[in-house]
């Protein structure tokens, strides 16, 4: 349509105008005109003229002709000469030769003032323009539909079903897909469809057309719920009483009708079968009410309302004149456990939460009011079970809450979830994935003092979810696991298996020389002075030594042709989610081949119980990581790297309303740890670690430090693509990599989106594990504020102190977590996820499964080449 202007055919357009004119609505030569209009013309003295204009298929004077869509009335440019012989010009609308009202003007528009009656009869009309048919149609069905109620209400009935029938037609030219449309007012326009096919309904009652009035009546009642009354249900019973139908079998007619929705109208005309065969049936009593038997499921729990506010208060015991702990308001849900003195009194759950300051450990309330029995009234009322509210998020993770502590927030209290990373249940008409990925995986690990069954789980956990070759360097070369580790190596060995290797390096004093002449750190520790420290720490610090192992981890999975490398430490995994089949080569092999490397963000297991063998199988809750909350953004990895060169790592960031809900939540997590760190007396060297913000709550004394969150690191792992055309990355640090070259990768993937992977780290599982990590290992005096750093310095602390009271307390209360409920009430917030699936799939495995039966229909054919799935027979 080159040269026709704009498109308007869309659904706020004027599509109507370019049907009407064709390919001629453009100006001759090419100009364009102007948009066109529609005009609704309401309030007229002589009714005909009322009704909606558009566009003719004809033009006079270089202007359109308008015409009524319910009469013979034109709107068109007219020309007269003046008493001077000059020609003037204006509109008239009229009807059949004969002006009912004019206006002069030489715009080349239709004014809306200035009209004057001709041969029409006054008032004088009012003229509304809109740049849609659709809006004109819309403001004419209310026009005409008021009309309509205006004329019900002096009994003139045949006015009524005239303009209740251009009502009708204008409501249906607004909205061709009725509420298919994409537009805002859907449920609104159903509503007036339903009471303007009442209205017309009512109309054809009082004219005797029964049978057109339960018509409309049974398509009134398709567009609003069958819950809501309306006036056409009332309509259609009338009209069935009047067609010689019972009361009984006509309100069971209308309550079938009203079953049916909006998707279910045909249109007025074919519903009139569906209609005769259901009028049928209730004149001959066919017709059945239908019974649904609701069966409540009891799940044990109880749940009172409250009706008295007034007497509703919180007791420590079983009477009225024991301490107030706490109230509740009109309407809330109270839950209880148990009910005592003959079902005069409810013990509270442990959930419901009270001014618990003093030291109390139940909560009470009356069901009655203190007054004689006869004269007593209700407190509190039973809920039924089928208005129970659903199991709170904390009872569905089976996490347990103590008495005296934070309570998990109702549903109402917490309308969103702060977390935004979830492990969802696949859809069960999930599509396969069409592709095979050729990547080739490899991870590595540094480890020292674990058991076999931590690295039997490690190992083969990484095999199955897509990793081709596992590294394991023992940092202790005489480590008791390195039996087992060998076992599997030759597993994989002999057996040949396809895509999975393991690799176990002794890091003995031959293979520490053979280290030192091919890492890059020990070629280069003479141009710079991070290779130099890196080099000359070695031998005392941990986390040199993984640099270098990490080094030549990658120099080795680099000339294997592995594509994708990580380093992670033995209590970590990555995990990719159920919805991307947990499969770690396809989450790799589907990132664009410009993304250099790609940074997981960690969430942190936190033990449940105090001892822990396999953490792999045994800790199933996670924190998540902040990178995966409501507000917080990951930061570029190149402001990273400047504020570590800066110096700046650890300084706070600036304040954000957006992650302000962070300081609220764990602000009360932080008040309540008080007394526990007051009880350890830790005296950290260094200066605090950073707390959330906890101003204007109330205090017992000054706050000393402690502790809330991660206890160990939060800024995620980095994974690096390995090119074979380059050399590949360099490690920076345990979490970050550098080009070959020293300069920053290019593009890096920060994956923090919902579904994607992450890495589930497991530090300190178990108390045993704890307390030895911390013997054996020196922290240094740190000043570092970072709450990941300060934490170590206080288990060590702890640790060294030697009570074992110390201990207990100090590992309930940081490790656990849920010496307060931490972990139920950040539940309910969506910040803790619990996840069975790494378990599961260790134990699935843990038994070879016999290859599935290719049946007729399910063998495919797989391009080797690109991995695209060819076919299926």
């Amino acid at each position: 349509m080159t040269g026709y202007g704009p498109d308007v055919s869309g659904i706020n357009g004027s599509l109507d105008f370019r049907v009407a004119h064709g390919n001629s609505w453009a100006g001759g030569g090419g100009q364009k005109r102007a948009q066109p209009v529609f005009i609704l013309v309401k309030d007229a003295g002589s009714g005909d003229a009322d009704g909606v204009y558009k566009p003719a298929s004809r033009r006079w004077l270089d202007h359109d002709v308008y015409e009524n869509r319910f009469g013979e009335c034109i709107i068109s440019r007219e020309a007269h000469n003046s008493k001077t012989g000059q020609a003037k010009h204006g509109f008239v609308l009229g009807r059949g030769g004969r002006p009912l009202y004019g206006v002069k003007t030489e715009k080349l528009e239709v004014p809306t003032a200035g009209w004057k009656a001709f041969e029409g009869q006054e008032p004088i009309p009012e003229l509304l323009k809109f740049a849609s048919w659709s809006d004109c149609c819309q403001h004419g069905s209310w026009y005409f539909l008021q009309e309509a109620e205006n004329a019900a209400k002096g009994g003139h009935w045949k006015v009524v079903l005239v303009m209740a029938d251009r009502a009708f037609d204008c409501h249906t030219q607004a909205r061709p897909k009725g509420r298919g449309d994409i537009r805002e007012g859907g449920s609104e326009w159903s509503s007036q469809l339903c009471d303007l096919l009442g209205t017309r309904a009512e109309a054809l009652l009082n004219l005797g057309q029964f049978k057109r009035a339960l018509i409309d009546a049974c398509a009134a009642v398709h567009f609003v719920p069958a819950f809501e009354f309306s006036k056409a249900r009332t309509r259609g019973v009338t009209a069935c009483l009047n067609l010689g139908v019972s009361e009984a079998q006509a309100k069971l007619l209308m309550e079938e009708m009203c079953k049916r929705s909006d998707r279910d109208f045909p249109g007025i005309q074919a519903l009139e079968p569906l209609v005769d065969s259901f009028l049928d049936r209730a004149k001959a009593d066919k017709l059945k009410p239908v019974t649904l038997i609701e069966e409540d499921h009891d799940d044990e729990r109880i749940f009172f309302r409250v009706v008295d506010p007034e007497d509703c208060k919180l007791y420590s015991s079983t009477t009225y004149n024991s301490k107030v702990i706490g109230s509740r308001e009109y309407g809330d849900l109270v839950r209880g456990q148990s009910l005592q003195k003959a079902g005069t009194w409810l013990e509270l759950h442990v959930s419901e939460a009270f001014d618990d300051s003093s030291g109390h450990r139940r909560a009470y309330v009356p069901l009655f009011t203190d007054d004689p029995e006869e004269d007593r009234e209700e407190v509190l009322e039973k809920v039924p079970v089928k208005e129970y509210p659903r199991p709170g998020r904390w009872e569905t993770m089976h996490l347990r809450i103590k008495p005296i502590g934070l309570k998990p927030p109702a549903d109402s209290e917490v309308p969103l979830d702060y977390g935004r990373w979830l492990d969802a249940d696949p859809p069960e008409n999930l599509k396969v994935w069409p592709y095979i990925y050729k990547h080739g995986l490899a991870v590595a690990c540094m480890l020292q003092g674990v058991s076999e069954e931590v690295v039997d789980s490690f190992v083969r956990y990484h095999w199955v979810t897509g990793w081709n070759h596992v590294f394991l360097f023992f940092d202790d070369p005489d480590d008791p696991s390195i039996r087992h580790a060998k076992s599997l190596e030759d597993y994989a060995q002999s057996k040949k298996m396809a895509g999975a290797g393991l690799s176990v390096h002794r890091m003995d004093a031959s293979w520490w020389e053979a280290a030192k002449a091919r890492s890059r750190f020990y070629q280069r520790q003479e141009k710079n002075d991070f290779y130099e420290g890196v080099c000359k720490k070695q031998p005392a610090d941990r986390s040199a030594r993984k640099l270098i192992v990490a080094d030549l981890a990658i120099l080795e999975a680099h000339e294997m042709g592995i594509d994708w490398f990580a380093f992670l430490d033995i209590d970590e995994c990555i995990f990719v989610p159920r919805m991307q089949d947990c499969s770690s080569r396809r989450f790799f092999g589907s990132k664009e081949r410009s993304v250099e490397a790609v940074r997981l963000w960690n969430h942190e297991a936190v033990p449940e119980d105090s001892e822990c063998g396999d953490w792999f199988r045994e800790c199933t809750l996670f924190q998540l990581n902040r990178q995966h909350c409501h507000g917080f953004h990951p930061p570029r990895e190149y402001d990273s790297l400047l504020r570590k060169k800066e110096g700046r790592e650890f300084e706070p960031e600036a304040p954000n309303q957006d992650t302000a809900w962070w300081d609220r939540l764990f602000g009360q997590i932080y008040l309540r740890r008080q007394e526990a760190t007051k009880r350890l007396k830790l005296n950290l060297p260094g200066s605090r670690a950073d707390r959330p913000i906890v101003e204007g709550v109330p205090t017992k004394g000054p706050l000393v430090e402690t502790f809330c969150g991660f206890f160990s690191y939060e800024d995620g792992k980095m994974i690096v693509r390995l090119n074979r055309h380059l050399p590949p990355p360099i490690p920076n640090s345990k979490h970050s990599y550098l080009a070959d070259n020293g300069l920053m990768l290019q593009e890096v993937y920060q994956a923090n989106k919902s579904d994607d992977a992450v890495i589930l780290h497991y530090p300190n599982a178990g108390m045993t594990n704890w307390r030895r990590r911390y013997e054996t290992s020196s922290c240094s005096s740190s000043a570092s504020a970072w709450p990941s750093l300060r934490l170590p310095l206080a288990s060590h602390a702890v640790v060294s102190s030697g009570s074992r009271r110390d201990q207990d307390l100090f590992y309930r209360t940081f490790i656990m977590q849920n010496e307060h409920n931490e972990m139920a009430y950040l539940a309910e917030h969506g910040l803790v996820t619990r996840l069975e699936i790494v378990r599961n799939i260790l134990y699935y495995y843990d038994n070879p499964q016999a290859p599935p039966e290719q049946l007729p229909g399910q063998t495919t054919w797989v391009d080797p080449k690109s991995g695209l799935k060819l076919g299926r027979a």
